[in-house]
């Protein structure tokens, strides 16, 4: 199974924490040994965040982004290179966000698919939708404007790029 993530830590007064989440976020085993790390961060620790992917599914995608947002610790997000999807929910987990240059966040509706009776499949992406748009407005906003959130939403998809002029803004409202 290859690696989706890595974890470095330096020990100091409290432990630094520098996590990767690079691939595809699609199996829940994928991040037995990340969440099991996370369980053990304390407030005296720091944990240094870099985000870029491709995005994957948002079961586990909201599970890893609840885990971080209840760490103790200051989480300090990095976007080192283009991140999409599930990647740029991630990026809003921290308590800082920086994007390097030449990196963007790409946000859209969520993709499915599922297989099925036709009925039980029209009420199960019914009541997807519902979770999806909830938890994707709780999350993203005041970073995007409830504006964009459901220009999102209605399938548009939105890039914030490194450069762009009101990232800091978006930064501050959100942070």
């Amino acid at each position: 199974m290859p690696k989706k993530y890595e974890i470095i830590t330096k020990p100091n007064e409290g432990k630094k924490y520098t996590i990767s989440i690079w691939d595809s976020i699609e199996e829940f085993e994928d991040y037995d040994k990340l969440l099991e790390t996370l369980s053990g961060v304390t407030k005296k620790d720091a944990v240094a965040l870099y985000v870029s992917t491709p995005g994957g599914r948002c079961d586990i995608g909201f599970n890893l982004y609840d885990r971080i947002v209840e760490l103790p610790c200051q989480v300090d997000v990095v976007i080192p290179y283009p991140t999409y999807s599930m990647g740029a929910i991630l990026a809003l987990s921290g308590n800082s966000l920086k994007l390097n240059p030449g990196s963007f966040l790409m946000f859209h509706d969520y993709s499915t698919g599922s297989r099925g009776k036709g009925n039980e499949m029209f009420k199960s992406t019914e009541a997807y939708c519902e979770i999806f748009n909830y938890r994707f407005n709780a999350i993203c906003q005041p970073f995007l404007t409830k504006k964009e959130c459901e220009d999102v939403l209605q399938g548009k998809d939105l890039y914030i790029k490194w450069n762009d002029t009101t990232l800091d803004a978006r930064i501050r409202r959100h942070f």
